[in-house]
């Protein structure tokens, strides 16, 4: 039975990540800061949840010397903030430091100590949920976007340090699903910054994922899943 590891799992993307892959017989280990109610609900066999608090906290390093021991077939770095810039000098740096915490120093913590389990699989994968601002940032969540391109730059780097053995890649995905809060004029103005005009849901990079496991011949290539976002922004 193939194992996954998501972090962020919990909800809305993640969790949907996480109800694909038990549907299809893995071995699911999601890592989040803590467990949602649509999760719990998922209670089998082959779940595991892990609530590890703050990600800076003891709870994630035993977590992680745990998973070495065993067989990781996927890894997905799901967990993410959006958030808008700080402009209150005082707090710009705590923001930095919390974006750059959960899209930085949490996958190169992951990939690093999990190497060992993703060697035991005959096909390992590595997939960072990126973003298309990292080539286009927009300027209200700066801070946001440059840790977004960090994360780009250092999946890059890791389909260097792993190969032969682990692929890596990423995906930059667009908007997929509007929020409870976005009315009617916010959705249509979403819908009007993409070639395709609609709302695609979770499915395309479910999709992508699939394919990305699939295929053994890609490394250290981003995969778009925006409906034409990024250039028609």
């Amino acid at each position: 039975m193939p194992h996954l590891l998501v972090t962020g799992g919990s909800r809305r993307l993640g969790l949907h990540i996480t109800q694909h892959y038990l549907r299809q017989n893995w071995r699911v280990t999601v890592l989040t800061r803590e467990s949602s109610e649509q999760l719990n609900e998922l209670k089998q066999d082959n779940l595991t949840i892990i609530a590890v608090g703050d990600y800076q906290s003891d709870a994630l390093t035993e977590a992680l010397d745990t998973l070495k021991t065993d067989t990781i077939d996927l890894i997905v770095h799901n967990a993410s903030r959006f958030e808008q810039d700080e402009t209150d000098p005082a707090r710009i740096s705590d923001q930095l430091n919390r974006l750059m915490m959960i899209h930085v120093t949490l996958p190169t913590m992951i990939n690093t100590v999990l190497t060992p389990a993703l060697r035991r699989s005959e096909n390992a994968c590595i997939v960072h949920m990126s973003d298309i601002y990292v080539m286009n940032p927009d300027e209200s969540r700066s801070h946001y976007c440059a840790s977004k391109a960090a994360l780009e730059n250092l999946s890059l780097s890791f389909a260097k340090k792993l190969a032969p053995d682990v692929r890596v890649t990423s995906i930059q995905p667009g908007a997929l699903m509007f929020l409870p809060e976005h009315d009617q004029n916010a959705q249509q103005q979403v819908l009007e910054k993409s070639l395709l005009q609609t709302e695609s849901g979770f499915d395309p990079v479910l999709q992508t994922l699939d394919f990305l496991v699939r295929n053994p011949f890609i490394t250290g290539s981003p995969i778009r899943v925006d409906g034409g976002r990024a250039i028609c922004r």
